[in-house]
């Protein structure tokens, strides 16, 4: 029966589901592996990184669990945030002013939910072993609640506090955002040149700016101390055009003499330059732009206009004045919020605040210990801690995510923070009543804080959720730290960072042992996948074409750390390796399948099957090595070129037409220990071949729940022998292919000259059924005897020179002797009788072909190491 992936993944992912091969047993004696498993985020459909990304972590869970460890690896999705809420708002039209509170929550949750069963499926068939017995998503009360639990005690402690500071903030979202949740784009803008008078006189200084509708908040105008044509102008004031406000002239350092006219408006606030300055000068802060990105009433007759708009105004209106004098082109990055790209703006609006720059020393402390994989992806984080200016805004004004339990007096503003106990059950402050009836500073009414948790806030408590933080002591005892971190290098700054924050606050910890980063799936040509670009490739039908365990083989060709354009090439050469393995097994289990218990191991061995057994053994060490630090690019190669090369290739061509008991216990248990190496990239067809061939005597439910192969004792000697019987019946093959010789064709004879004739002869018989030789001789020397078989014209220079002569030359060159040719030639010129006529002719227009001949017999020769092969075909 032929190779049927469907047929075949489909069958077995039936079988580890019903059986719950992947279970998680939290009263086992086992050492546990834990992984801080990414939750799928549920707002779309499966895409090529999800299937990379994702693979490269169950190889890791796969491998630990033959390796005899408790494999902690949930089956878990994110159910939370912004994003989300975009995607909804799109979907209906809306915003969140437009509905009630618990009625926009529902579409949010209703619209989320509704993926995780298809994901589900997706992670089935991609043959990821994730647990649903310790299934959580982020969005349930049991998440929630430990997210509020670690709050509550962070609050209590006077880790968490409450400002109007100004934060970055987006229009379109209409809620505050981390400096991690900012992100900057490419953008051509206009520089805008401005004429401000210079009060109590007819002259003006020039201004230009790209944010003329924040003339409405402009504070001071800037020059640099060092440009002395400036000199004077520090100390006067400037009436801003169409507001008349007078504004001073500062010098600051921090000036760029060189952009612009080197003349800085300082404005509440254009960037985050402004926002420095703003800090450092003390000035007062404006609000010139509201909450949802439209000018307030400071902006005069532009109030009530989204900012965009108010700029294409004003900048008629300076025009038709004459204070605009020109306007360029002027590249800049733009500040926009990740979720739905809009322009962020900063704006001061009260917000919470977990102390987070304090923590720098530590969270590089913490990150010096976690190994990182790759090595260099470290810097990542450190760069971003270093740089980090604010302490984390966690607060968001949005709905669809975990609610801030607090409740606030609505005379004095106290912040009343819910219990414990409160938390532990999960609270709403929108719903639920404080833990006290009133103020307890001023007897105030109290109420319910609005605002909702960052999403990280969520996200970076996993480490504790999974390792039963605050529910089972013990459990938390044996599971934390846990043992893996994998995720990708983008969110490095994000979730990484965060994660080692709150373990350092909540449990003075690292969060886990070892960090692994993946890259990105890029386009074939290397360009990042966008919809918009039309070049993103769907996975499911690739899944259907080629099968799971092809794809997984894609993922491991892919080096942690780096981007990855996509090759389908390669998911083709995946689908090669099922078959491969596949017919493999219909010929290996033909040695021992009429068996009733495993072959057992005798007395004696063949070179062979020692060497086979010592290359095993070097395989599985590469391998396990390479697993161990997550380098699953390396690992699979090794198992490849073991499986199609060295073992298919090699040894399989040795024995073939053999029929002993060596050569049964050596097929069963080396190709079961490659099979077992292969199983954590390619899951469903090594599962095929255990169940088909090798379960009736292994015993294992599952090749999943086998152990990890062991290395064999190794004979060095064998081993140098097979490896030079190897490679001559390699040169043998490689000889019949250039010959267009069918590779199963048997040669006459075979003769081994020269080299280690005693180390050859222990692989004697292997190599005669290895070449297909019906004979084989291994000498230490032989007499070969070289004579010219013929001498051929070389028509491509021959034409050109003679022309019309050449036919008749090509005839007189039949008539003469090959021998009389070839030494004519070594002596550096032919002349041949062309139709009575003498003709020379340089050895270039010759072609002088040799054969050998070995006791009469003729022969080809390949030299091969330190040894000639002379074959007769």
């Amino acid at each position: 029966m032929a190779y049927d992936s469907s047929e075949i993944e489909k069958k077995w992912e039936e079988m580890w589901k019903k059986e719950a091969i992947y279970r998680f047993d939290p009263k086992s004696d086992k050492p546990v592996f834990s992984i801080d498993n990414p939750p799928r985020y549920t707002s779309g459909n499966l895409h090529l990184g999800h299937a990379t990304g994702y693979s490269l972590i169950d190889f890791a869970a796969r491998y630990r669990r033959m390796k005899g460890y408790n494999v902690f690896f949930p089956l878990c999705f994110d159910v939370n945030g912004t994003p989300i809420e975009v995607r909804v708002e799109k979907k209906y039209n809306i915003t969140k002013l437009d509905l009630p509170r618990q009625e926009y929550r529902k579409l949010c949750s209703d619209y989320a939910n509704g993926f995780i069963e298809q994901m589900t499926k997706h992670f089935e068939i991609l043959g990821e072993s994730m647990d649903p017995s310790i299934y959580y998503q982020t969005d349930a009360p049991y998440y929630r609640s430990i997210t509020q639990l670690s709050f509550v005690k962070l609050f209590n402690r006077g880790l968490v506090y409450k400002a109007n500071f100004p934060v970055n903030w987006c229009p379109r979202c209409m809620t505050a955002l981390a400096d991690a949740e900012v992100e900057y784009k490419e953008n051509v803008n206009k520089l805008n040149y401005l004429k401000f008078q210079i009060a109590g006189t007819d002259d003006y200084v020039m201004i230009a700016t790209t944010r003329p509708e924040l003339i409405c908040t402009c504070k001071v105008v800037a020059v640099n101390p060092a440009d002395k044509e400036k000199a004077d102008l520090v100390g006067k004031e400037l009436i801003t055009p169409i507001y008349g406000r007078h504004v001073k002239i500062i010098s600051d350092p921090k000036v760029d003499m060189t952009y612009g006219t080197g003349n800085v408006m300082i404005c509440t606030i254009g960037d985050k330059s402004d926002l420095e300055w703003i800090m450092k000068y003390h000035l007062e802060l404006e609000k010139g732009i509201d909450e949802e990105g439209k000018m307030t009433e400071l902006a005069g007759k532009y109030a009530g206009m989204p900012v965009a708009d108010a700029r294409a105004q004003i900048i008629e209106d300076l025009k038709a004045s004459g204070v605009l004098v020109k306007q360029e082109d002027n590249p800049q990055q733009v500040s926009v919020c990740w979720r739905c790209k809009a322009p962020i703006e900063f704006l001061q609006v009260p917000q919470w605040f977990l102390k987070t720059t304090t923590f720098k020393d530590a969270i590089l402390k913490r990150a010096s210990e976690i190994n990182w994989y790759p090595e260099f992806m470290k810097v990542r984080l450190e760069d971003w801690t270093k740089s980090l200016e604010w302490d984390w805004v966690l607060s968001r004004q949005r709905i669809f995510a975990t609610p801030i339990p607090v409740w606030e007096c609505k005379k004095c503003g106290h912040a009343v923070c819910a219990t414990e106990e409160q938390a532990r059950k999960y609270v709403d402050p929108t719903m639920d009543k404080a833990p006290v009836d009133k103020c307890p500073e001023c007897g105030g009414e109290l109420v319910g804080c609005t605002d909702v948790f960052d999403t990280w806030m969520d996200s970076s408590g996993s480490s504790l959720y999974n390792t039963f933080w605050e529910r089972d002591p013990e459990l938390h005892k044996k599971l934390f730290p846990m043992s893996l971190r994998p995720q990708s290098h983008d969110i490095i700054r994000t979730w990484a960072f965060y994660s080692i924050l709150r373990a350092e606050q909540i449990e003075e910890s690292k969060p886990w042992k070892d960090i692994m980063i993946h890259g990105f799936i890029m386009a074939p040509d290397g360009t990042p996948m966008h919809t918009s670009a039309g070049n993103v490739i769907d996975p499911i039908p690739i899944l259907e074409n080629y099968g799971a365990d092809a794809l997984r083989y894609y993922a491991a060709t892919c080096s942690l750390g780096i981007d990855h354009a996509f090759r389908e090439k390669d998911v083709v050469r995946g689908k090669k390796i099922c078959i491969k393995v596949y017919n493999l097994g219909q010929f290996v289990s033909r040695y021992f399948e009429g068996l009733q218990t495993a072959p057992e191991k005798p007395a004696e061995l063949r070179t062979a099957d020692k060497w086979i057994i010592g290359k095993l053994s070097q395989t599985i060490k590469n391998v396990t090595e390479n697993f161990e630090i997550y380098q699953f690019d390396k690992a699979m190669k090794f198992v490849e070129d073991f499986i199609w090369h060295v073992f298919a290739d090699d040894y399989v061509e040795m024995v073939k037409s053999r029929d002993d008991d060596a050569v049964r216990y050596t097929l069963y248990t080396v190709f079961l220990n490659a099979v077992k190496l292969l199983a954590p990239f390619m899951p469903h067809i090594t599962e095929e071949v255990y169940q088909t061939h090798y379960a009736k005597f292994d015993g294992a439910k599952s090749i999943h729940l086998t152990p990890w192969p062991e290395p064999m004792d190794i004979d060095a000697g064998a081993l140098e022998a097979g490896d030079a019987a190897a490679e001559f019946i390699a040169t043998v093959r490689a000889w019949k292919a250039e010959r267009k010789i069918n590779i199963n064709a048997d040669i006459s004879r075979l003769e081994i000259i020269g080299g280690d004739s005693a180390m050859y002869r222990m692989s004697e018989e292997d190599i005669r059924q290895g070449a297909r030789a019906k004979e084989l001789v291994i000498a230490e020397s032989a007499d070969l005897i070289e004579k010219v078989a013929s001498v051929k014209p070389v028509y491509a220079k021959l034409g050109p020179a003679f022309k019309g002569q050449a036919k008749a030359i090509v005839a007189a060159l039949g008539k003469t002797s090959a021998d009389d040719l070839a030494k004519q030639i070594s002596e550096g010129k032919v002349v041949l009788d062309v139709d009575g006529q003498k003709v020379e002719m340089g050895p270039e227009f010759f072609d002088v072909q040799k054969s050998l001949s070995l006791d009469g017999r003729e022969v080809s020769t390949v030299q091969c190491g330190n040894a000639l092969l002379a074959i007769e075909q």
